[in-house]
């Protein structure tokens, strides 16, 4: 090739027919196959260096490694290859695609491969552990559940419930056999009968509405029995509403009550008065007196009968004054009329106490709680409870009779 006239350039041809450019300044020599660069009138030679390009972090990789924890295998997966989707719609690896790589992971070994290796990996003293723990554990639990199911460890302890129950049905016979209702409404109108006595009656009365003492409710409701046992505490339920609906009429049962212990003390007021006044021979002071039992009662049908009693029994008092304690010497009297005047009024009075007078037993009858309802829901517990406590009888506490194959209890 021949040179080129370029002035101060020297196109000298290379071994290889090619041509290198020479300006003059640098010498016409051969150089090595790495770079040389002039800096500043300076030669730097710079070597690529492999090993140092492996050490490098690649900020931005294009592969990953995916391991399988259980076998510690693993497979790079190329990041780039895994993004692109192909175009044609056929899977990677296969069909026109089948110079796509195809990610496959690795495979997890079955579970019997599995065990067999991590037992295989195990020493001796742990492949005894494994043997000799599990071994103690299931032993334990035996010998345990044995002990529970001879001493009743776990069972349900009905001693409690069953000893309560008997205290409710007991509470339930005093109940039954309590007479103190019947008296209050037999001798409610016997002034014989002293208002102390019959007072006693009516507290006895009171205390038989109010039905089975609380106290044992609650008692009851905390025991083993009716806590553990579905079936106890079903029927312990029935019988709790059974009294709630009883309870619901306690209240206008003892106002029916103060109001009969009300109406004999004013038939024993009444009766005593007449006694001592001849039966009609009252001071209108005396008779309001009286009567303010009634008056004052809150009652309206006794309000309302007192009132009228204070007016009629006022004028049979006069009537009766003006006949026996009349005299000539201070007025006239006609005692042939002043006799029929008393007369008339006497039985003006005997009528309306005939049509007027309360008959307080009818009018405001007494409404008992209603045992019959209680008794049956209670009877249906108790029997449960007496045959499960058979069944589950505990022999330190007892209470029932202990045959030699049996047990009764009642």
């Amino acid at each position: 090739m021949d040179n080129l006239n370029t002035p101060g350039v020297d196109f000298t041809p290379n071994a290889d027919g090619g041509v290198k450019m020479n300006d003059g300044n640098q010498p016409n020599n051969e150089v090595g196959t790495n770079s040389v660069f002039k800096v500043f009138g300076e030669v730097k030679k710079i070597d690529y260096n492999q090993e140092l390009v492996d050490q490098q972090i690649n900020m931005n990789p294009t592969e990953k490694r995916i391991y399988e924890p259980l076998t510690g295998s693993s497979v790079v997966v190329d990041t780039v290859q895994e993004n692109r989707v192909p175009e044609n719609g056929f899977p990677a690896g296969y069909g026109p695609n089948a110079d796509f790589k195809r990610i496959e992971k690795p495979k997890k070994p079955k579970l019997g491969e599995r065990i067999k290796r991590s037992f295989g990996e195990l020493t001796k003293i742990q492949k005894r552990l494994l043997i000799i723990i599990p071994s103690a554990v299931v032993g334990l639990i035996v010998v345990f559940s044995i002990v529970a199911s001879i001493t009743g460890m776990f069972s349900t302890d009905y001693s409690k419930t069953y000893s309560v129950a008997k205290a409710i049905k007991s509470d339930l016979q005093k109940l039954r056999s309590n007479v103190n209702c019947d008296k209050v409404t037999e001798y409610n109108d016997n002034t014989f009968t002293s208002m102390e006595i019959y007072q006693g009656y009516i507290e006895g009365c009171k205390k038989n509405s109010q039905g089975v003492n609380a106290q044992l409710i609650e008692e009851m409701g905390d025991t083993a029995g009716v806590l553990k046992d579905i079936e106890v505490n079903r029927r312990f339920e029935a019988f709790k509403v059974a009294l709630n609906e009883s309870k619901a009429s306690s209240a206008e049962v003892e106002k029916t009550l103060d109001l009969y212990s009300l109406w004999h003390n004013w038939l024993i007021v009444e009766s005593s008065g007449d006694k001592t006044h001849n039966g009609f021979e009252w001071s209108e002071s005396e008779i309001k007196e009286a009567a303010k039992i009634l008056v004052e009662s809150g009652n309206e049908r006794l309000v309302s009968y007192g009132n009228a009693w204070i007016n009629l029994k006022t004028e049979v008092a006069k009537a009766a004054y003006k006949f026996y304690h009349s005299s000539e010497e201070t007025e006239v009297v006609d005692y042939v009329e002043a006799k029929n005047d008393l007369e008339a009024k006497k039985n003006a009075f005997i009528q309306f106490q005939k049509e007027k007078r309360p008959d307080v037993l009818t009018e405001f009858p007494l409404q008992l709680v209603d045992l019959a309802n209680i008794s049956v829901k209670f009877e249906e517990m108790y029997s449960f409870i007496r045959e499960t406590y058979q069944k589950n009888y505990n022999k330190k506490v007892g209470g029932c009779k202990e045959l030699i194959n049996a047990v009764i209890c009642d």
